[in-house]
C-alpha cells in the first residue's frame, strides 16, 4: 500500500486506524516501510497465510476472550480500569520502576508526593517509601481506586501516610499546597489536542502551587517506522491508540506542549520501554 492511498476514499475515513495498524506491524517486523509505501516482509507474508486462523479465534471469539480477561469496562473510560492498573503495574515493575524511583529520589522530595493517574498506587507507595514522605494519588477509574485500597492498607503497615482519590486529573478543582513533587506516568498522551493538554498541565501549577517539579513519563510517536528487532510494547501502543482514533505526539511536540504550559525541561531521560521518556519539568516563574 502507498502512503498516498491513505488520503483517498475509502481509506481516508479510517486513516488514523490504518496508519496505526501499519506502523505497529512495521515495529513487529511484519511490514516494511520504504519508498513511501508499506510492503509485507517474509514474516508478514507467513502471517498473512494464517489470517483465517487469527480471524477465527480473535474475531469470532473476541467477546469470550474479553470476558476471560475481565468484566465490564469502567463507564468513565470505556476500558477495564482494574486490568489497566494491574498490568501497568507489572510492566512498570519489570522495566521502569527502578529508574523512576531513582529519578524521584534524586529530586529529594520535601513534602507530599502526588501521582496523577496512580492506578493501584503501588508505584506511588514505592516513591513515598523511598523518599520517606507522604503521598496522594488520583485516578479516574473507580475499579482501580478500589484496588488501590489494598495499597493504602499496605502503606499503613509501613507507616506511610497514603491517600488515593477517584478524580479526573484534567478537571481538578481543589488545591494541595503541601504537594512538593507531581508525577504523571503514561497518560499525558491521552490529553488532546495539544492546546488542551497545555491548559491541563498549566492548571497543575494552580492546583499544586508549591510543587517544585512536575515529572512526566510518557511514550511518543517513534522517529521511524523501522524496528531494529521485533518487540511487543510499541506495536501494541500504536495499535490500541489508533483504534481509539489517537495519534501520539512526537518527542518534539511533547516538549513544545510543556513549554506552552509554562514549564522548563531540566532533564530528559530515555526509558527502557521503546519510544518512552521521563521529563523533569520545573514551573517557569516568568511564564504567564
Amino acid at each position: 500500500m502507498k502512503e498516498s492511498d491513505l488520503e483517498k476514499d475509502p481509506w481516508s475515513a479510517h486513516r488514523i486506524k490504518i496508519t496505526g495498524v501499519l506502523q505497529a506491524l512495521c515495529r513487529a517486523g511484519a511490514v516494511e516501510h520504504r519508498d513511501f509505501s508499506y510492503e509485507l516482509t517474509e514474516l508478514g507474508s507467513d502471517l498473512h497465510q494464517q489470517a483465517p486462523i487469527f480471524k477465527l479465534w480473535f474475531g469470532a471469539y473476541a467477546s469470550v476472550l474479553a470476558d476471560a480477561v475481565a468484566g465490564v469496562p469502567d463507564p468513565a473510560t470505556l476500558v477495564r480500569g482494574a486490568v489497566v492498573a494491574e498490568s501497568s503495574s507489572r510492566v512498570g515493575a519489570q522495566y521502569l520502576d527502578e529508574t523512576l524511583l531513582d529519578l524521584v529520589a534524586s529530586l529529594a522530595p520535601r513534602g507530599r508526593v502526588c501521582d496523577l493517574g496512580c492506578g493501584t498506587g503501588s508505584r506511588l507507595l514505592a516513591m513515598c517509601t523511598r523518599a520517606e514522605q507522604p503521598g496522594i494519588g488520583f485516578d479516574i477509574s473507580s475499579t482501580a481506586v478500589d484496588a488501590a485500597q489494598n495499597t493504602v492498607r499496605d502503606a499503613r503497615v509501613l507507616g506511610v501516610d497514603l491517600e488515593i482519590q477517584q478524580a479526573d486529573v484534567t478537571m481538578l478543582t481543589d488545591t494541595w499546597p503541601d504537594v512538593d513533587i507531581v508525577t504523571q506516568a503514561f497518560m499525558t498522551h491521552h490529553i488532546a489536542p495539544d492546546d488542551h493538554c497545555a491548559d491541563v498541565l498549566r492548571s497543575y501549577r494552580v492546583r499544586f502551587p508549591r510543587a517544585r517539579y512536575l515529572v512526566v513519563f510518557d511514550t511518543v510517536a517513534p522517529a521511524s517506522t523501522s524496528a531494529s528487532s521485533p518487540e511487543l510494547f510499541a506495536p501494541g501502543f500504536d495499535y490500541i491508540h489508533a483504534l481509539q482514533g489517537m495519534e501520539p505526539r512526537t518527542r518534539e511536540a511533547a516538549r513544545r506542549v510543556f513549554a506552552e504550559a509554562g514549564y522548563r525541561c531540566l532533564r530528559e531521560i530515555t526509558l527502557a520501554v521503546p519510544n518512552s521518556y521521563a521529563w523533569v519539568l520545573r514551573p517557569d516563574d516568568g511564564a504567564a
